[in-house]
Formats: C-alpha cells, sequence, structure tokens
C-alpha cells in the first residue's frame, strides 16, 4: 500500500498573548497589520479571525472616543491634498474621501455613506491613521 501524503498545518500559536503583548508594545495599528499577515499563514484559524475582529473593533472604539464624539467634522490633510496618489485607497477608502468636504460631521457622513456604520468608522479610522484625514479637537 500506497500512503497518501498528508498536508500538515502549522500549529496555531498562542494568539491571546502574542496579541496582548503586541497590543501593549506597539499599538492597535500594527498589531492590525500582523494579524492580517498572520491569516495568510493561517487562513483557517478561526480564533485568529475572532482576534482580527477584537482589534479592528479596538480601532473604531478609538476612533469614535473622540472629545467631540459623533459631531467631530473630519477634513483632508495638506498632505493628501498635496500628494493624494501616494496614498493607495480602497474604493471604500476613495468614496468616504469623496465625501468629506470640511462640513459634514461623522454622524452626516455615516448618514452618507452606503456602508455599514463599522465599515464605515474602520474606514475612517484607517484614512487618519494614514494621514490622509484629520479629525481637529
Amino acid at each position: 500500500m500506497s500512503s497518501i501524503p498528508t498536508q500538515k498545518t502549522p500549529a496555531s500559536p498562542d494568539w491571546s498573548r502574542l496579541v496582548g503583548d503586541s497590543l501593549r508594545q506597539n499599538g492597535a495599528w500594527h498589531t492590525y497589520a500582523k494579524l492580517m499577515e498572520a491569516r495568510r499563514a493561517y487562513p483557517n484559524d478561526l480564533s485568529l479571525r475572532g482576534y482580527v475582529e477584537l482589534v479592528r473593533n479596538s480601532i473604531v472604539r478609538d476612533f469614535l472616543g473622540h472629545p467631540r464624539g459623533m459631531q467631530a467634522v473630519p477634513k483632508l490633510t495638506a498632505e493628501f491634498l498635496t500628494n493624494f496618489d501616494r496614498f493607495n485607497l480602497s474604493a471604500q477608502e476613495g468614496y468616504l474621501v469623496s465625501l468629506i468636504d470640511g462640513r459634514l460631521d461623522l454622524q452626516k457622513l455615516l448618514v452618507l455613506s452606503p456602508f455599514d456604520a463599522f465599515t464605515t468608522f474602520f474606514n475612517l479610522a484607517k484614512l487618519q491613521h494614514e494621514r490622509a484625514i484629520m479629525v481637529p479637537q
């Protein structure tokens, strides 16, 4: 009898420890980037997917923790306006950028956005992290 070679999937790391350490040492965005890299190595790991969503929730919560809350008015940065081709925007991010005129607050942007609230806020947080937009105090 011939044996059929089986593909071994790599053992799943201890995500809780790794994510916790990374959040403390490097912050949410770095942790999110590392988790997205790990998803390529462990595409079927459900616990990894769960940690990705937990970190995304943390990012959105931080974004919405602005002192003005939903009345905060995002504005395009000078860096974005002068060098927008440097930013590799997704279609969703590009659409949200097209809505930002310096007058609409987050609440109005949410109404105008065709995306669900979480996706809208995550993409706005990503734009802020990449310094395409700013949310002044």
